[in-house]
Parts: structure tokens; sequence; C-alpha cells
């Protein structure tokens, strides 16, 4: 059963409290007083407000409610609601400024755009100021302190917990590498970088600690590269104070980081930069008990986050093709369209892989439960969206609704209902991630129109409901199917690590239901369909996916353990894989175009 590490300190705890408060209060009375309303949604200030803690950040009431939070929960040592609840907590947060406030700020105040103290450089190649080049080094550094803060914990937990082998490095050492890169980090501020080359710098640090964590916290046991005394680490964990250079567990991708850096800033020294970062590379890589794959990992995601401009180009240039790829086949009255194949196919895999998991025993179980699920997806879109145009439109929040009834279905088989629900909810991610491959094609959940250069993607095929519904063909459109795809992509493997520590069956389904519910209602703000309707400046999905998350947050108070689960692999898997995987292909890309009964035609 997973346990979340135990962190308690009244001093540290009160110190970050009452600077949240203090922060909170402070943004709350700066926008009733300057900007004439209230910290509210529902009464919005009349005037765009920079002064007071809104001159350094953008968002002060949020940033000290989180600090609120963790200076609580540290204070009364809840484990839950500092590994669990904190982080939930701060990506709703970040999901109502992705998802409403920023739009609704850049709508009534054009100078909402503009910069505060703590912003990163602008993408230009203007000269920086003092400002400029310490929040390029601050902001990333911060980050990367907290990250390694909280690896250190959890690397604590898990060795304690396991009680493996671990590998004694010598401290000294470690702290003197640490302090000459934390030196190197701190020279990227002096050197002769334009605003472009630190924003990169900043932004890629970022995505490294990042990338770093979520790695790290789904796989702790072999992530953790550098392995500290257990008496040190135990330090941390009770609050008594360390020198910084021992709390830095120093990624090799970050060193690489730094030596590009100073290549660009010193084009004449750019080989003997990236000699020494090179050296500092291995040296990091020697102190592990992996060099090999050590290193490994430090160029992957290295190469990852300098390159992502190019991986989103392919990504983006890969969605606009598969959505310009509509094919279809008829048949007499019958007629055959490519993009089921990709729904039946991520329901043949949803059944394969979620019997690796639970065995044959629960394969036809898993099927009666898909069937239900996607009939109510088809009933439930027809409601809300079903028109003379949409004859069988599916939806998903529709699906959600089925999961009752699927519940009471595979109770009636006898078998055991948390174990389907947990399991489906692992691969449920990856099942729908795939499935928007078909939005895409067919034009449903398209997104609204976008001016970010390189950013969109256009649609031209005449059979998309971006053409034939929206009327919106040729023009520039968010990608939403790609933003979902990437988000349930690492969803997936979250839920997966938590099966994997045979976590309770109601906290995995609770967790699918928050964070696809966190991430659908960003990505709603960014759709532009027009036979969706908008209630009180949201979408209907909007409120759908705050929904989701309360039920979400329902299911995780359930005390409902894991039971032991043999996985019997059995050819019976197989078949009923390709019952629900026909079924789906046959529900979502085959139809009558003949007909006009309702249910008769996809387009």
């Amino acid at each position: 059963m997973l346990q979340w590490p135990f962190v308690q300190s009244s001093l540290w705890g009160w110190s970050v409290l009452i600077t949240g408060f203090i922060l909170m209060v402070w943004a709350m009375l700066s926008i009733m007083y300057f900007g004439r309303g209230l910290p509210l949604n529902a009464f919005p200030p009349e005037k765009y407000v920079t002064q007071g803690p809104y001159c350094f950040l953008k968002h002060p009431i949020y940033v000290g409610f989180g600090l609120i939070l963790i200076g609580v929960f540290v204070i009364i040592g809840s484990p839950g609601g500092l590994w669990l609840i904190t982080p939930i907590v701060m990506l709703s947060m970040i999901a109502l400024v992705w998802g409403h406030e920023n739009i609704q700020l850049r709508k009534r105040f054009a100078e909402s755009a503009q910069p505060v103290f703590f912003s990163l450089p602008s993408d230009t190649e203007d000269k920086p100021k003092w400002n400029h080049r310490l929040n390029a080094v601050f902001v990333p550094l911060c980050f990367w302190v907290i990250v390694n803060a909280v690896i250190l914990v959890f690397f604590n937990h898990v060795t304690n917990e396991s009680k493996g082998n671990v590998n004694q490095v010598d401290l000294q050492t470690i702290s003197y590498l640490n302090f000459l890169i934390l030196l190197l980090i701190a020279g990227v501020a002096f050197l002769p970088l334009k605003k472009k080359e630190l924003r990169d710098f900043a932004i890629s640090g970022l995505g490294i600690s990042a990338l770093v964590m979520y790695v790290a916290l789904i796989w702790p046991e072999y992530t953790v590269l550098y392995y500290f005394k257990s008496e040190v680490i135990a330090s941390v964990v009770t609050g008594r104070v360390l020198p910084l250079t021992n709390l830095w567990v120093f990624h090799g991708a970050w060193m690489l980081l730094i030596g590009r850096a100073y290549s660009k800033a010193l084009p004449r020294w750019h080989l003997f930069t990236y000699l020494i970062s090179i050296i500092l590379v291995v040296i990091m890589a020697l102190l592990t008990n992996h060099p090999y794959l050590s290193t490994f990992n430090y160029i992957v995601v290295f190469v990852i986050v300098i390159k992502r401009q190019l991986v989103w180009e392919w990504l983006r240039k890969t969605a606009e093709t598969i959505a310009n790829s509509w094919k279809e086949w008829v048949f007499g009255s019958v007629r055959i369209i490519n993009h089921g194949i990709y729904v039946g196919f991520a329901a043949f895999l949803g059944v394969v892989f979620s019997g690796l998991l639970v065995g044959v025993r629960y394969a036809w179980a898993i099927v009666i439960f898909g069937l239900v699920v996607i009939v109510f997806s088809a009933l439930w879109a027809q409601f809300i969206e079903g028109s003379e145009k949409l004859k069988r439109p599916f939806g998903y929040y529709g699906a959600l609704v089925g999961i009752v009834f699927a519940t009471f279905s595979v109770y009636l088989t006898g078998y055991d209902i948390w174990v389907i629900i947990g399991v489906i909810s692992v691969f449920m991610p990856w099942v729908q991630a795939i499935g928007r491959l078909r939005c895409l094609i067919n034009g449903c959940c398209h997104g609204s129109k976008n001016e970010v250069k390189g950013l969109g993607i256009k649609y031209f095929h005449p059979r998309s409901r971006v053409c034939g519904l929206s009327h919106l063909k040729g023009e520039s459109l968010h990608p939403t199917p790609l933003y979902a795809i990437i988000w349930l992509f690492f969803i997936g493997f979250i839920l997966l690590s938590l099966w994997w520590n045979n976590t309770s069956y109601a906290l995995i389904f609770g967790l699918y239901l928050i964070l696809t519910g966190i991430g659908r209602f960003v990505e709603e703000a960014y759709r532009g369909e027009v036979q969706t309707p908008i209630l009180y400046s949201l979408r209907l999905y909007q409120w759908t996916a705050i929904l989701s998350i309360v039920i979400g947050v329902i299911m995780t108070l359930l005390p409902v353990k894991s039971l032991y689960v043999q996985p019997v692999w059995g050819w019976d898997i197989v078949w009923a894989a390709c019952v629900l995987g026909f079924f789906t292909f046959f529900a979502m890309g085959v139809d009558f175009p003949k007909s006009n009964k309702r249910f008769s035609r996809l387009v």
C-alpha cells in the first residue's frame, strides 16, 4: 500500500503559513483598494491592478494560498494533505488561471499582458535589464531546489520502506561539486546574452526540473541518481537545516544546459565550455549506481528540453495531417470511416492491457463495462448536441455518467466492481488519448481561432465538422485534441504507478476524475465548437469538468482497499478485446449515410 512520506516541522510550517497569509491578504486588499472590486471572479475589479504584490507577481492570491496549504500540512504533519491535496489544489488554481482568468483579463484589460518584476525575459533580441537576468536564473533555480527537496524526502521514504542497498558516496565531494555548479548557474546572470537566450535558459531549466520530478515521483526507486546516507536525508525530513549544497541533488542535464549557455555567450571558448560541462557530467554519472544509464538519462532529458520546439512542431504537423486524413468506403447503404479504426484499436488495447493487470477472470466484465459506457456516451451527446446535422455524436461526460450504470451491471454479474473501476481508470487516459485521433479527423472537440505563429492547425477536408458545421475551413485553430493527448499521456503513467504501489482503487479512480477534469477545464477554454452552450462565462463542459473534480474528491475519501489480484493470462482476454474493439469501431466508425433516422449518420 502506498504511504506518503511524513514531514512535520512547526518552525518551517508556521513560517511558510504566515508568509502565505500576509501575501494573500495584501493582494486581496490591493484589489479592493486599487481595483475597486472584489477578489472574486463573480465580482471582478474595475481597474487592472499593478500595485502592491501585483507589481511582483501575476497571481499573488493563489501563491499565498498555496503557501498556506503547505504550512498547515507541515505543521500538523499530514502526508496526505502535503503530497495529495496541496498539488491538486495548486493544479486546480493553475487550471482556473489558464482556463478562465487569463482569457478574461486579456479581454477586459489590454495592459494585463505587461510583465511584472518576476516575469521571465521576453522572446526578443533586446538587451536584458538586471531584473531579467536575475529572474532567468533565480526562478528556475528556486524551482530546482524545491524539486530536489521533494525528491530527497521521497527517496528517503522509499529506501526506508524497501530497506534496499544504496550507494554510499563521499558527501564532501558532492558538496564541492554542487558549490561549483551553483557558481556556474549564478554566472549565467552576468553573461552577455540577449533576452530570448536568457528566456530559453530559464524555460529549459524549468522544463528539466519538471521532467525530472515527474519521472522521479512515478518511479522513485530508479530515478533518484544520487544516494545520500540515510541519516543526512532523515535530517531533512525531521526539519533540521542542512547546508544548501547538501540538499542539492543535481542532474547532469542541468550541467549540459549550463555548458550550452556559456558556449552561446562565449563563442570563442565554446569548445572549452562544452568540454568542462561534459567532464562534470561524467563525474556526476560516476557518483551514481548506474553511470551509463545516468549518462543516457542526462542526454535524453537535455535533448528533449532544448529541442522542445522541434518536438512540438512534429506533433503539431502530425496532428494537422491526421486532421485532414478523412477516408470513407461506401458499400451500398453502409459507410465505413477511417477514424473508427483509432477508437476501435484503443478499446482493443485497453482490454488487453487491463487483462495483463487483472487476468482473464475479469476480461468479459471489462467488456460489459465498456459497452454500457459507450451507449451512455451516445445518449448524452444526443441530448446535448444532437441535431439534424449531428445524428450520432458521442460525449465523454456521458461515458462518465454511464460508469454508474456500468458498475451496477458488473455488480449483477458477481464481479468485484472496484477492481474493474480501478484497472479501467489506469488505462482510460491512454485509451482516450488514442481516441482523440478520431476527434482530429472528425473535427469534433476542435479549437477556437488563435493568432500565435506555429501553434495552430488548419482543417481543409469538407467532411470535417470544422468545415461543415463551424465553417472555419483554413483557419488556424488551437489543436485542442493534441493538448488533451499530451495531458492524458502523462496522467496514465501517474495512475499506473499508483496501481503498482497497491493504491486504493477508489483513490485511483478519484485521481483519474480529478486530473482529467483539470485538463478538460483548460482544454474547453480554447475549444471553438458552435453547438456547445456557454453558461455564466464558462462553457458547458467546463462546468461538467468542475463536477468531475468534485466527484473525484469524494471518491478519494472512500475507504476502499486494493485486493490482491492474480493476473492469469488467457486467450479470452484477446477475444474479449476483439469484441469491445469491434463494437467501438462499429459505433464510431460505421454509419448509414442514406438514412435520416436518429443514430443513423456520423456525418
